[in-house]
C-alpha cells in the first residue's frame, strides 16, 4: 500500500512511527511511505489525472473540496462508525466534508498567532495579552505598531505570513464579522461594509509603512528571517516556525494571541489523509486511516512534528510538547478560534480559483493602491465567475 506525503524531517519521522506501529499490529500489511518536498504538490494532481495515484495521500484542507468534487477520493462513510465525527474539531471536519460525506481523515492542524521580540517589548514597556479574551483589538494593535515604529528600534513593527497563501487574509474578514461567501456557499459576500473595511485595514499596513513592502501577498519573502534578524519586532505566523527561531534568533522571543475585532478568528492550517480512487485495497487503507487518526497515534504525531491535534479531548488535555510547551499551549488555544464557516468556504471545490482572485486583487490593493471599494467589487466579480465555471 502506497502512502504519499509532503513532509519535513520531523513530520516524516512521525509518519514512520505510525507505520511501524501499524505494521507490527498487522503483520500482513506493508505500507510504502513516499515522501516529497512541499514545493512538489502538483505531483498528486498529475498522478490522479493519470490514474496512478497512491493508495493514500496527505492533502491540505484547502484542496479537499477540489479533489472530493472531482471523484478523486473515496467516500469514507461506510468505513467510519456512526457519530465518528463528534470527536473532532468541527472546523476541520467541515473541511474534509463534501455533500455531507467525509472524504478524508483530519490528522492535525496548525494556526497562527503573534510572535514578538521580548527585548524590544521589555524596553518599550509593552505588556502582552495573557489570554484569548485579552487579545489586542485592531485599534490596539495599530496603536502598538505606531509606538514601535516611532521608537526607531526596528525598521518595521511587524510582518504577516500570507505570501502565496491569500486564504490567510480571510480570517481578518471573519474577525470583522464578514465572510467571503453566502451561507449556502453559492455566491460571493465580500462586497459590503465588512469586506471593504477589512481591505482598508490590511491595506493601511502598507500605506503607513508598518510592514516591509516586500511582504505583500505575491511576495516570496520569508518573514521569519526578517523577525529573526530584527527587521521587525513582531510577526503574524504559525507554530511550525518555532524550531527555526530556536536555531536562528539571538534575541529572546515569545508568542501572544492573535488580534481580534468584532470576533476572534485565526488560520486553518494542517492536513487530512485521504484514500484515492486508485487504491487497490480501500478496506485496508481505511483501517490504517482509522489507526492513524486514533487518539494515541494523533497525540504522538503532534508531539513529534510540533502540531496541534484535531480531536477535542486531546485539545482539552493538552500535550507534552518538547519545544516551548508553554507557547504551544497558546497555539492550541488559538486553534479553537478557527471559524467553522471559514473552513467550509475554504473547502468549496472552486477554492483554488477563488484564492487566485483574492491573491490578484489584494496584491493590487497593497502594491498599486487600488481602492478598497474597487478591490471588494473585483473580488466579488471574480468569485462569481469562478463559482459559475
Amino acid at each position: 500500500m502506497s502512502f504519499l506525503v509532503w513532509a519535513n524531517p520531523a513530520e516524516e519521522k512521525g509518519f514512520r512511527q505510525i507505520i511501524d506501529a501499524y505494521e507490527k499490529k498487522n503483520h500482513k500489511a506493508k505500507i510504502n511511505l513516499q515522501v516529497k518536498p512541499y514545493d512538489s504538490y502538483q505531483t498528486l494532481t498529475t498522478r490522479m489525472a493519470a490514474g496512478n495515484a497512491p493508495d493514500l495521500a496527505r492533502i491540505q484542507y484547502q484542496f479537499m473540496g477540489k479533489f472530493s468534487s472531482q471523484g478523486a477520493l473515496v467516500d469514507l462513510s461506510k468505513y467510519l462508525p456512526k457519530a465518528y465525527s463528534d470527536a473532532f474539531n468541527p472546523a476541520v471536519w467541515s473541511a474534509v466534508t463534501y455533500n455531507g460525506k467525509p472524504y478524508g481523515m483530519p490528522q492535525h492542524t496548525d494556526t497562527m498567532a503573534i510572535f514578538y521580540n521580548v527585548r524590544i517589548f521589555d524596553k518599550l514597556g509593552i505588556d502582552v495579552p495573557t489570554s484569548l479574551n485579552e487579545s489586542w483589538t485592531w485599534d490596539e494593535f495599530m496603536s502598538l505598531s505606531s509606538k514601535i515604529k516611532k521608537s526607531g528600534m526596528v525598521k518595521y513593527p511587524f510582518a504577516m505570513a500570507w505570501q502565496n497563501s491569500a486564504y490567510r487574509w480571510m480570517w481578518f474578514l471573519f474577525q470583522r464579522g464578514g465572510q467571503l461567501l453566502t451561507n449556502n456557499l453559492k455566491k460571493p459576500m465580500i462586497d459590503n461594509t465588512a469586506g471593504v473595511q477589512t481591505i482598508e485595514f490590511t491595506q493601511s499596513w502598507f500605506k503607513e509603512n508598518l510592514v516591509p513592502p516586500s511582504t505583500s501577498i505575491k511576495s516570496n519573502e520569508e518573514i521569519e528571517t526578517l523577525f529573526a534578524n530584527n527587521t521587525t519586532a513582531m510577526m503574524l505566523n504559525g507554530d511550525w516556525l518555532m524550531p527555526f527561531l530556536k536555531d536562528s534568533m539571538k534575541d529572546p522571543w515569545d508568542v501572544t494571541y492573535m488580534i481580534r475585532d468584532k470576533q476572534m478568528a485565526s488560520d486553518l492550517g494542517g492536513n487530512a489523509i485521504a484514500i484515492t480512487k486508485d487504491a487497490s485495497n480501500p478496506e485496508l487503507a481505511a483501517d490504517f486511516l482509522k489507526f492513524l487518526g486514533s487518539p494515541e497515534q494523533m497525540k504522538q504525531f503532534c508531539i513529534t512534528a510540533q502540531f496541534i491535534p484535531v480531536r477535542k479531548k486531546l485539545v482539552q488535555q493538552g500535550l507534552d510538547y518538547q519545544l516551548r510547551p508553554e507557547i504551544m499551549d497558546k497555539f492550541v488555544k488559538q486553534s479553537t478560534t478557527v471559524p467553522q464557516a471559514m473552513a467550509m468556504e475554504q473547502a468549496v471545490p472552486k477554492f483554488s480559483d477563488i484564492e487566485q482572485v483574492l491573491e490578484d486583487q489584494l496584491e493590487a490593493a497593497f502594491k498599486t493602491g487600488q481602492s478598497a471599494n474597487e478591490t471588494a467589487k473585483n473580488i466579488s466579480s471574480g468569485i462569481q465567475q469562478a463559482l459559475s465555471r
